[in-house]
């Protein structure tokens, strides 16, 4: 096995994954969704090709106020190899997104990256200052040149998905969502292509199909000009990301749903059974997209 490929594949797959889960309902009108009840988590298996290469998990929090009555949140992410490719090259990765309300809108607040790749240690943290209109981001204790924040509607990238879930790609079959994990803004765009139905461990969805397209990406992205990177969403409101795949020049990696709890429920799907037709209900989790 090839250990570069192995470990940008799987740091790949991280970064992908914890930049497309859902976490709130983005409408002043609208009531936060329950994913920020704690213990909600998402857990992924990760492959490269036909190889099973890691796992990854997400959590939502809901923290207890501090000194301002603004409501906070967290959600942690985390993207581990598994032990057979630890013991040739270990990768592994937390994340953590520090979110705030402010005028009925959730907006990053501190986002924090430690990686491990290889017994090589990095770390950075990036603060939004929307006082000083600023993205300030260290790197292993190194600050680096501010950022101004020019977008009204910026998130970070364990954030960027609240659009694309809650988008209905029926009514509007193209989304942009400005983005920034410390770098430079870059808007994300988002496009329905059609409806599929996928296997996974907790059993089979209906899904909406949807491209995203990874130009302005850094990392191998910006080598491979026939990358791809393809998002299935449940039929629920708010969706759920159940399967992320993407080619990329190291190869084909995707990662599948292999389990979870959306709000105090198991996530389950219909039970894959040629002789059974019927959809297993889901509980707390409604149809989100109607015929």
């Amino acid at each position: 096995m090839n250990q570069r490929k192995i470990s940008q594949c799987i740091y790949l797959m991280g970064y992908l994954l914890a930049g497309l889960m859902p976490f709130q309902v983005n409408s002043a009108n609208s009531e936060l969704t329950p994913l920020f009840q704690n213990n909600n988590y998402f857990t992924y298996d990760i492959y490269w090709s036909l190889f099973k290469i890691g796992s990854a998990q997400l959590s939502f929090q809901e923290l207890e106020p501090e000194q301002s009555t603004e409501k906070q949140y967290e959600i942690s992410f985390s993207v581990q190899s598994n032990e057979l490719i630890s013991s040739i090259y270990p990768v592994e990765t937390h994340i953590v997104s520090r979110l705030v309300q402010l005028n009925d809108e959730i907006k990053p607040s501190i986002y924090t990256k430690n990686s491990s790749e290889g017994g090589k240690q990095n770390d950075s943290v990036v603060h939004f200052d929307y006082q000083l209109n600023q993205i300030i981001e260290e790197k292993n204790n190194n600050p680096l040149p501010p950022i101004e924040i020019t977008a009204k509607d910026l998130q970070d990238p364990l954030s960027l998905i609240v659009a694309i879930c809650q988008n209905d790609f029926l009514e509007s079959p193209t989304f942009l969502q400005d983005v920034s994990d410390g770098g430079q803004i870059i808007s994300i765009r988002s496009s329905y292509l059609n409806e599929s139905t996928i296997d996974t461990q907790v059993g089979q969805f209906q899904t909406q199909v949807i491209n995203i397209d990874p130009q302005g990406l850094r990392g191998v992205f910006k080598k491979s000009p026939d990358a791809n990177v393809v998002l299935h969403l449940s039929e629920h409101s708010p969706a759920i990301p159940l399967k992320l795949k993407s080619k990329v020049s190291v190869g084909s990696f995707y990662a599948v749903l292999s389990g979870g709890m959306y709000q105090g429920i198991p996530i389950k799907g219909k039970t894959i059974d040629p002789l059974q037709q019927s959809l297993t209900p889901t509980q707390g989790l409604n149809r989100r997209f109607k015929r």
